[in-house]
């Protein structure tokens, strides 16, 4: 079998020939993005080969000659090779901002969680009663909110009941969550353990989560990574093809995010320096990742009429999906509206009172998928519109994630001279989505691209350009395939400079024009003006970091909403998945949320495709 070597970091790994470089990066420890999904069209997987051969007769469309002649590759294609060395891909890595900051109010109600202490009665030759018997008795009946029950003990749990029991001398302490029991241990001596609660949102890119203490609902930490199911492509729709190839790609996806979620729960519990049992998750997610997370197929989500499986999922046993750790936590998942309105946007609407709100308000989560809700007259109508991932950096020639050498501010100076902010304040090395809008919109403003979406070049500018800053004019260049407006300047940059180029720009109007369009529907269904809006709130990283000046000059919000009236919230997503971990009385309120809540199928929506076709064109200056 291939032998492949990675250098500096001597990692050494065997793989079957065949195996494609990006599951040997996987296997060696090194996670590469893959927002084509393997399709080898954008590049950002490349490794480079330091020793061996690998074909390159495939990888021409998205490498230079130079870069192949360098030993460039991109890892995602299919090759062959025998024994390779490959430099290490995470000194190219990306460590990316992922927003863990939210606005916390105190959740309504109780939580729903007991804690028993149990002295069962010892077996003898006169009680010769089961172990499972034992402890229902023991433990009685327990108040729920559909009354008394006796609870449910899952497969793991019971597995390790006579163990437990054993150790103990039949003396132990029970946790549960409304019916169910969650946890049995021995009788700890000292003080009790704490109970924890992780809630978790579950984005497409990036998972964020927060450690809670459940008996007071104190946040103890925060963590964040990468989703790594992001291997198999930066867009659901690319991880729902990859997953619909078998039930091993399916059960990879699965065990990918269990892993991940795992991963945060030890790793925000290492931060708190907290010990304690772990009794239950919340996670919030699009209905793509929650079907992926529980291993159910998603095909029909990808396909019309676009049904789910589920909307809703009972309470599961973590362990049930592949749960390593000590504790079996009960997992429970945030109910969506539909195949594209998922409990992610739920749990922003819970976790800010939207359906509760006097007047109209907007709720935009603008991200891989662009989620729309809009609360007016004691109705809520949702909608998701196809935004794909320029926002996060992918598609765009230089794109990136907002991670250390991003362009994620660009505007004018006092004298008209273009300045650009880079993430970090060091060398430019991409683009990040609040960048690549504040550069749409600042040369837009200055008539470097006209209401079409057409960047001008040098040769176009003329007279009509003439009366710009000089700093703007330089920046005018030609490219192989169009022509580019250098952001950073290579001479400033320190290396190859960073460019807007007219492909950029193209996929930027169609991801502004997909949720701009969205938003117009919506207002349409509901009669409202963009101006009679009384708030619009922008969750997630994007819509967090955004200016709301560039996306009404951009047209990504419509004109007439009121700059004054636009608020940014955090990370709305993991805000109400906190409130859904710690309450009853929220989990039902995030029930009704997704019941009635009304999904308008842009799609198949009369007027929707001229909306998008208007929406993609710039406002006049």
């Amino acid at each position: 079998m291939p032998v492949v070597v990675f250098r500096p970091s001597g990692r050494r790994i065997e793989v079957e020939p065949g195996t494609r470089l990006t599951e040997a990066c996987r296997l060696a420890g090194f996670s590469l993005p893959s927002p084509c999904g393997g399709a080898g069209l954008c590049g950002k997987c490349r490794v480079r080969i330091l020793a061996g051969e690998v074909s390159a007769a495939r990888h021409e469309p998205c490498l230079s000659a130079e870069q192949l002649a360098q030993g460039w590759r991109c890892a995602c294609l299919p090759a062959d090779y025998g024994d390779l060395v490959i430099a290490d891909p995470a000194e190219d890595g990306e460590d990316g901002v992922i927003l863990t900051e939210f606005l916390a109010r105190p959740p309504r109600g109780e939580s729903g969680i007991w804690e028993r202490e149990l002295a069962l009665p010892p077996p003898s030759p006169a009680d010769a009663r089961d172990d499972q018997t034992r402890l229902m008795e023991a433990l009685g009946e327990i108040e729920t909110q559909k009354g008394l029950e006796r609870p449910e003990v899952d497969l793991p749990l019971l597995a390790g009941l006579p163990e437990v029991l054993r150790r103990s001398d039949f003396h132990c302490r029970a946790v549960g969550v409304g019916g169910r029991l969650v946890s049995l241990r021995g009788r700890a001596e000292g003080n009790r353990e704490a109970k924890l609660g992780l809630a978790v949102d579950l984005g497409t890119t990036t998972l964020a989560a927060a450690l809670c203490d459940l008996d007071d609902g104190a946040i103890l930490a925060a963590a964040a990574r990468d989703n790594p199911q992001g291997i198999r492509g930066n867009d659901v729709i690319s991880r729902i093809e990859y997953a619909s190839r078998g039930s091993g790609e399916l059960d990879e996806m699965r065990r990918l995010a269990v892993g991940a979620i795992e991963e945060l729960a030890a790793k925000a519990a290492e931060s708190a320096k907290v010990s304690g049992r772990l009794v239950l998750i919340a996670v919030g997610g699009n209905p793509a990742m929650a079907h992926l997370l529980l291993g159910v197929p998603a095909a029909a989500l990808a396909a019309s009429p676009f049904v789910p499986a589920f909307r809703e999922s009972p309470p599961l046993s973590a362990s049930s999906l592949g749960w390593r750790g000590g504790d079996a936590p009960l997992l429970w998942l945030v109910p969506g509206v539909s195949a594209f309105v998922g409990g992610d946007i739920v749990a922003g609407l819970l976790a800010h009172d939207v359906a509760r709100l006097d007047g109209s308000t907007l709720f935009l989560d603008i991200g891989t998928n662009g989620e729309i809700a809009l609360a007016a007259a004691g109705r809520l109508h949702t909608a998701a519109a196809a935004a794909g991932p320029a926002f996060e950096g992918a598609r765009i020639a230089q794109g990136m994630r907002a991670a250390s050498g991003a362009v994620c501010r660009v505007g004018l100076a006092v004298d008209g001279a273009l300045r650009s902010e880079i993430v970090g304040g060091g060398p430019a090395r991409g683009i990040c989505g609040t960048g690549l809008l504040d550069a749409a919109a600042t040369l837009r403003r200055v008539g470097v691209i006209d209401p079409g979406g057409r960047l001008l070049s040098r040769d176009e500018a003329g007279a009509e350009l003439s009366a710009l800053h000089p700093d703007i004019l330089s920046r005018l260049h030609g490219k192989p395939d169009g022509p580019a407006f250098w952001l950073v300047h290579p001479s400033a940059s320190g290396g190859s400079g960073v460019a807007l180029t007219q492909r950029d720009v193209r996929e930027f109007q169609l991801a502004k024009g997909a949720v701009a369009a969205g938003v117009r529907i919506l207002l349409e269904t509901a009669g409202l003006a963009p101006e009679t809006l009384d708030r619009t709130l922008l969750a997630g990283g994007f819509g967090s970091y955004l200016d709301p000046a560039s996306a009404l000059a951009t047209g990504l919000l419509p004109a007439g909403i009121r700059p004054e009236r636009v608020r940014s919230v955090g990370n709305a997503a993991l805000a109400g998945t906190r409130l859904f971990l710690l309450s009853e009385e929220e989990r039902a309120a995030a029930g009704d949320l997704a019941r009635s809540a009304a999904y308008v199928d842009l799609s198949n929506r009369d007027g929707f495709q001229i909306a998008f076709a208007r929406e993609m064109l710039f406002p006049e200056t």
